[in-house]
Parts: C-alpha cells; sequence; structure tokens
C-alpha cells in the first residue's frame, strides 16, 4: 500500500495585507518530507521562541517587547536565523511575529499549530477553542492533534532538522505546563535553552526554584544546567548587554 504523498502548500492571507504559506500534516507526513514540501532550506542557524506572557504586569509586558523589538528580531534579521514559535497570534508568539514587522524583517517565521486549535483567516465561524495564526508569520505547519502540546515534539524536531550543522538556541519566556512539554523536547535534542527569569511562571520556577518546585522541573534543571545547556538570563540585563551575549553564542558557533 503506498503512503500518502505531503499535501501541497495552501497560502492564507492575512487582513495586514500579508500572506503566509500553509501546510496541514497527516499523521503519516513525516517532519522531512514536511520540510520537503515546503521548500524550507535547511542547515540554517535556528532560534525557538518557547512560552508564553500570562499573568505578567504591563511594565513587564513592555520590557518584553522591548526584548523582541530590540533583541530578537534584530539579530534574526542580522543573522539569518530562522526563528519558529507556536504560531498563534497570542502572547510571546504575537510579539515575535509584530517585532518582526517593526524591524522590516525577512527573515523565515514558521509557526507550528495543532490543526484542531487554528483558525484560518478564511474560517469564516467563530468558536473560542480556535485561535487565529500570527499575520506577520511566513509559514505554518499544522500539525494533527486537536490538543495544546500535540505539536510540542513537531516544534523541536523541525528546529533540529532545519539547523543540522548550525548553531541553534531555545529561549523559554514566562510559560506554563505546555511551554515545559516544549522545553523537555527541546533539551532533549541537544539543543541549548535560555531561561528569561523575571518573566514569570515556569521560566522564574527554573531560575530560582523552590522546595515545592514540581519535580520534573527539578529534573530538568538537575539534568541541563550543570553541563550549560540551560541558563538563567534576567529579563531586566540591559538590552544592549543582552544582545551581544545571544550574538556571541551564534557568532562563536558559527565561526
Amino acid at each position: 500500500m503506498l503512503r500518502p504523498l505531503v499535501p501541497e502548500i495552501s497560502d492564507v492571507h492575512f487582513q495586514n495585507g500579508k500572506s503566509a504559506q500553509v501546510l496541514s500534516l497527516s499523521d503519516q507526513t513525516t517532519s522531512l518530507e514536511a520540510l520537503g514540501c515546503m521548500g524550507l532550506p535547511m542547515a540554517q542557524p535556528t532560534l525557538v521562541i518557547i512560552g508564553g506572557a500570562s499573568l505578567m504586569s504591563a511594565e513587564s509586558m513592555e520590557r518584553l517587547q522591548t526584548v523582541f523589538d530590540q533583541v530578537f528580531a534584530p539579530l534574526a534579521q542580522s543573522l539569518g536565523l530562522t526563528v519558529l514559535d507556536g504560531g498563534t497570534d497570542t502572547g510571546v508568539i504575537h510579539m515575535m511575529g509584530q517585532a518582526r514587522q517593526s524591524v522590516g524583517g525577512n527573515f523565515t517565521l514558521i509557526g507550528v499549530v495543532p490543526q484542531g486549535k487554528t483558525r484560518l483567516p478564511s474560517d469564516r465561524h467563530h468558536d473560542d477553542s480556535l485561535h487565529d495564526l500570527e499575520p506577520n508569520h511566513t509559514h505554518f505547519f499544522l500539525i494533527p492533534g486537536d490538543e495544546w502540546g500535540s505539536e510540542s515534539p513537531w516544534l523541536a524536531k523541525l528546529a533540529s532538522q532545519i539547523s543540522v550543522g548550525r548553531p541553534a538556541l531555545t529561549i523559554l519566556v514566562n510559560g506554563g505546563q505546555i511551554a515545559l512539554i516544549d522545553l523537555k523536547e527541546n533539551l532533549a535534542t541537544g539543543r541549548p535553552a535560555i531561561v528569561m527569569s523575571g518573566s514569570g511562571r515556569l521560566a522564574d520556577s527554573i531560575a530560582a526554584p523552590l522546595p515545592e518546585t514540581d519535580p520534573a522541573i527539578l529534573e530538568l534543571i538537575q539534568r541541563y544546567q550543570p553541563n550549560g545547556k540551560l541558563e538563567i538570563v534576567d529579563l531586566s540585563l540591559p538590552v544592549d548587554q543582552m544582545r551581544d551575549r545571544l550574538q556571541q553564542y551564534f557568532s562563536s558557533t558559527l565561526s
């Protein structure tokens, strides 16, 4: 019996005048097949953004947007990074898209979203369980599944395959239980992660664990922090210093 072909790419058009390519994957599609179908270049330095922005103060939200605008997006633009995130128009994903727009970026920005949580711009019915796609992304992979977390292994694997032989980094901001799944999956690939302390919730639990901290979080800390795969960077660090720290990581591994 022949395996089904990878579905064809479709284009979506957003109200801001931007468009993106979308690929809905089947259970039989491999991540390599999906990347080949999308025609994305491989061996690219890569940045993965995970987490959220829940329960943050207005001041912290403003500071975080500044970090996206003055650190993450400019570095992605200047270094030609491929950026991957959760794709929906909320939280840090929204900030990443807005930052790309703000800097006039043309770097590749990929969203990885469960099909059962996605509302396309052409969808006319309203469903509170569905989420709009962020309109400044360039590509979306819609992953089989109806629950958050079903996309987590795909996000980690796609990033690893895009970045093979090149530097790659995961950044955790804030986050909850799904971000913990994302972090586990990304660390398991061998890709280092930076945790933005001061951004709240999961990130702060990792940065300053308490005795009652979730054992799963403590296990990650014990496994990955001693070997330098899990690093803490404070959200209040001056943006030039933060930018230099990330630039140093990518530049040292690109040289």
